[in-house]
């Protein structure tokens, strides 16, 4: 019970740290931070719950359904969410194998059906999907390989900063 609370607690505060400080300019990512906490109402700010997370559905900006979020992964060393394990089900052919998918590349939004709810939103296309590689509950992928990890953020969009440098 303690290892699962302070697994949530470390998975809350990674989603909280992925802030970018203010700027001139809004981000994707400032937003996705400063809606995230809308989907939780027993948080505040831009904390949500890891189990509020675990089994949320994913909408592409059409509001259609693209997937869920089965599992989290994060970073021992940094105490960030290194990525999130996505079930796309039956979505484009896909089957139902997991997806590592770059954490930065799920952002929150306004419902379009329903203004005073947030959801998950992730877009992705079949063109992105061609060739990723699917994983089962046995087989979970390397983040440690830099190839992977880099080809993985290449296919969702996301650049990410590795070891301080931009890769």
């Amino acid at each position: 019970m303690k290892l699962t609370t302070l697994v949530a607690a470390m998975i809350a505060i990674a989603f909280a740290s992925t802030a970018i400080p203010v700027s001139a300019q809004t981000t994707a990512t400032e937003v996705r931070d400063a809606n995230a906490g809308k989907l939780d109402s027993k948080t505040s700010g831009p904390n949500i719950r890891v189990s509020q997370l675990i089994g949320a559905n994913l909408q592409n900006d059409q509001s259609d359904s693209v997937g869920q979020i089965n599992d989290l992964v994060l970073d021992s060393r940094t105490g960030k969410v290194s990525y999130a394990a996505v079930t796309y089900g039956g979505f484009l052919g896909m089957g139902n194998k997991m997806f590592a998918v770059p954490f930065d590349a799920i952002k929150t939004k306004t419902d379009l059906r329903d203004a005073g709810k947030h959801v998950l939103v992730l877009n992705v296309t079949k063109e992105q999907l061609e060739g990723a590689q699917g994983f089962d509950q046995d087989h979970w992928p390397d983040m440690a390989d830099k190839k992977f990890a880099m080809e993985l953020d290449q296919r969702y969009n996301v650049n990410r900063v590795r070891n301080g440098l931009n890769k």
